[in-house]
């Protein structure tokens, strides 16, 4: 059985993080990543606020992000826009770039790393006693590693299987996100309505990035092209012929916080720990400030200095 001194389960931007903080503290890390790869096909998440930045800045890798993306000194709080120009901050703006992007950056880097990625398979199962956890994998050889963070995701398995309880809020609103061909020019801008909020933008490969507010909390099957052009006509009286869509997507206003970010020997962050509406693009920032300040302090058990 491979034994590592921590196991990261997911190797989203949370995960490959925490994996760069504990290879930098010169920490023996593994990643267990479900995927066969780090390419997306799909761009999801948009960007990166101020205090991110600067995170990436501290370990000397922001400009590979800012190389890449677009910045913009704005942000918006509810619907009021704020200049962010008179920050306190190297960075006083807001990083445009999507996850797609990102990950394939923070992939890179790791790379650079003396960090082990376990790609194909993923956490089915864990037993932990006092000196270490037991993995059972989906796709390979069993793992043990002294510490097992979970990073995967709010529908965490990790969390579930440490008996770590998830409470929160019930979903107000569901949204559907996708990007699609269209076959007439769709409106610039955002649409707010009764239901909520609505929006078209074209990328830079031609194909339409859709946001849109069901008429309808909808929390279950993986949403289809169909209930995407009836959500559209609900709005805008036309669903701009959409078709051949990448990725489509659901996601909710629910919010939620693990009951307690440990159990044993089994950590959470990210996702895995919280989640809540992406209204406002937090979600992938904290996974990231998450992960840095889990990975000092974990770094430091680990060398028996906490």
């Amino acid at each position: 059985m491979t034994e590592h001194a921590v196991v990261i389960a997911g190797g989203g931007p949370a995960g490959m993080m925490l994996a760069a903080e504990l290879a930098l503290a010169e920490v023996d890390v593994a990643i267990v990543e479900r995927r066969p790869d780090h390419d997306l096909a799909d761009s999801r998440a948009g960007g990166f606020h101020s205090r991110t930045i600067e995170v990436f800045d501290q370990r000397g890798v922001a400009d590979r992000f800012l190389a890449e993306g677009q910045t913009v000194q704005i942000a918006t709080f509810g619907m009021s826009v704020m200049d962010m120009s008179d920050f306190p901050s190297r960075h006083p703006y807001t990083l445009a770039l999507f996850q797609n992007k990102i990950e394939r950056i923070m992939a890179g880097w790791i790379a650079e790393l003396p960090v082990r990625i376990h790609y194909g398979c993923e956490v089915t199962g864990l037993a932990q006693d006092d000196g270490g956890v037991d993995l059972h994998l989906s796709g390979g050889e069993p793992l043990r590693s002294r510490y097992l963070v979970g990073c995967d995701g709010g529908r965490s398995l990790v969390r579930k299987a440490a008996g770590i309880d998830f409470p929160g809020w019930e979903p107000t609103r569901s949204n559907l996100i996708a990007e699609v061909e269209v076959t007439e020019e769709p409106p610039t801008g955002v649409l707010h309505d009764a239901v909520g909020v609505h929006g078209l933008h074209r990328l830079e490969d031609g194909t339409v990035r859709i946001v849109t507010t069901e008429q309808q909390i909808n929390t279950g099957a993986e949403p289809t092209l169909r209930e995407l052009s009836d959500s559209l006509t609900a709005a805008y009286g036309t669903d701009f012929g959409v078709h051949d869509p990448t990725w489509i997507s659901r996601f909710t206003d629910s919010t939620r916080q693990a009951a307690a970010y440990r159990a044993g020997r089994v950590l959470l962050a990210g996702d895995a720990a919280h989640i809540h509406s992406p209204a406002g693009g937090q979600g992938i920032g904290l996974g990231v400030q998450d992960a840095v300040n889990l990975g000092w302090k974990l770094a430091a058990e680990i060398r028996g200095t906490a």
